[in-house]
């Protein structure tokens, strides 16, 4: 006779009982609470099959999982970063610069690459360097007006020249 394995849900134990193949899947009482238990799959036995060419672990509920989310159907056509149609971009959402907020990075920039051809070196200045980073990864991430994407256009130019006079391409 094969061994079983049953979860009692009222007392939340687990135990082991000898059956015959016919009775396993029926309810069993709990040694210890006595209530009506169900059988489950062993957590040492970890077999797992393929469904539609997915991998799947026993028991299954018919869900798929797509970078940590649960989803109702596999991604099966090309999508960009790999989302899924159900899953919410995780990508932060940031408001597109203003026109002013764009002319205050260009002069930050222009002022730097003044500053490192008078030194002759490249000086970092974290507090600027974080706040320009952050200012890159929204004019990249978002979508403005003609006149901002002209803007971000020129910004874009100006940090390619000062790459490119600083030798950081």
């Amino acid at each position: 006779m094969p061994l079983y394995e049953y979860f009692c849900e009222p007392c939340n134990g687990v135990f082991e009982l000898l059956r015959p193949a016919k009775e396993a899947a029926k309810l069993q009482p709990c040694p210890r609470c006595d209530e009506d238990a169900k059988r489950i799959v062993s957590k040492q036995w970890s077999a797992f099959i393929l469904r539609e060419g997915f991998p799947r672990r026993l028991p299954d509920d018919g869900g798929y999982w797509h970078l940590g989310h649960k989803v109702s159907q596999p991604l099966l056509g090309f999508t960009s970063d790999l989302e899924h149609p159900e899953v919410r971009s995780t990508q932060r959402q940031y408001d597109a610069p203003t026109v002013d907020e764009i002319e205050q990075f260009e002069y930050r920039q222009e002022v730097r690459a003044e500053i490192d051809q008078e030194r002759g070196a490249h000086m970092v200045n974290e507090a600027v360097e974080a706040r320009d980073t952050f200012f890159t990864a929204r004019l990249r991430t978002t979508r403005g007006t003609r006149k901002e994407e002209a803007a971000k256009k020129r910004a874009a130019e100006a940090v390619q020249r000062r790459q490119h006079q600083t030798g950081t391409i």
